[in-house]
């Protein structure tokens, strides 16, 4: 790869890199500024058509970015489902304790 775009490449991987690991410390909100940024990144590097001497090498580079979004996924997935799990436990709650203050005043 040229050297500029080889660089460029480097980046975006390293962009899937910390994506995976705001995932881990449950920052949703910079996971979502970077993975807007990985974007544009990508739309920028794919504007170029890849050298056929490169393919391979981002051929490889997409399968791990493939393979840690849906890893990114899942986890985001399971997040969701906790929390939607606490809500409707909180939702109960205020149901006993309006079920309670209606009986007792």
């Amino acid at each position: 790869m040229l050297q500029p775009r080889q660089q460029q490449w480097k980046n975006i991987l390293q962009m899937t890199d910390t994506l995976h690991q705001l995932s881990a410390d449950e920052n949703w909100q910079a996971m979502l500024e970077l993975e807007t940024e990985r974007f544009g990144e990508l739309e920028d590097f794919f504007s170029t058509p890849v050298l056929e001497e490169d393919v391979g090498e981002v051929e490889k580079g997409i399968r791990q970015m493939l393979k840690s979004d849906e890893l990114l996924k899942q986890h985001s997935t399971r997040q969701q489902q906790t929390i939607s799990d606490e809500v409707k436990k909180i939702s109960t709650g205020r149901k006993v304790v309006d079920a309670y203050n209606k009986h007792n005043v």
